[in-house]
This record gives structure tokens, C-alpha cells and sequence, in this order.
């Protein structure tokens, strides 16, 4: 079973997300290997649960903290991306 792995935006100008989707030789390598389930970026469908949960962008309102605290619950893995990744709450 490939890993299911989705990706989310908080405050940020969504660059991250950006940059993957223009790396299409890769991306394509990638998406044999893994279940991409979450990426509003590059598809409309939704999961429950995933292995690992990308984020870009920091995190600067309560109704983010809490959006962050209910995708860390739901994935095995939690990974920040970019270089104003930050968060206010404690995971």
C-alpha cells in the first residue's frame, strides 16, 4: 500500500507548493511511489487520515492552531515546509 500524503497552506504565498508542482519529471516519479490525497494546489479531494501531512506557512491565528493540532492528529507524520514555518501552539 503506497503512503497516503497530503499538503496544506496556512498564512504563506503557497511558493512551496508551487515549486513542487512545476517539478513534473519528479513529481511523476513521486506519485508512483505515494497516494497524493490533499493538495489544493493540484486537486479538489479530501482525506481523514494520511502518513504524512505537509504544511507551508506559519501560523498566526487561533483557528490556525487549531486547524494544525486536528492535521497533526490525523497524520503519522507532521512536516514543515519553507522558511517562515512556525507555530504558535504546542504539537
Amino acid at each position: 500500500m503506497k503512503p497516503k500524503i497530503a499538503f496544506f497552506d496556512f498564512a504563506s504565498c503557497e511558493g512551496c507548493q508551487l515549486a513542487l508542482l512545476n517539478c513534473e519529471d519528479i513529481l511523476l516519479e513521486l506519485l508512483e511511489q505515494v497516494e497524493l490525497v490533499e493538495f489544493r494546489e493540484a486537486l479538489s479531494e479530501t482525506s481523514t487520515h494520511y502518513d504524512i501531512a505537509f504544511i507551508e506557512g506559519s501560523i498566526h491565528r487561533e483557528e490556525d492552531s487549531k486547524r494544525l493540532i486536528d492535521i497533526r492528529s490525523r497524520s503519522k507524520y507532521l512536516v514543515a515546509l519553507g522558511a517562515g514555518c512556525r507555530s504558535s501552539c504546542d504539537i
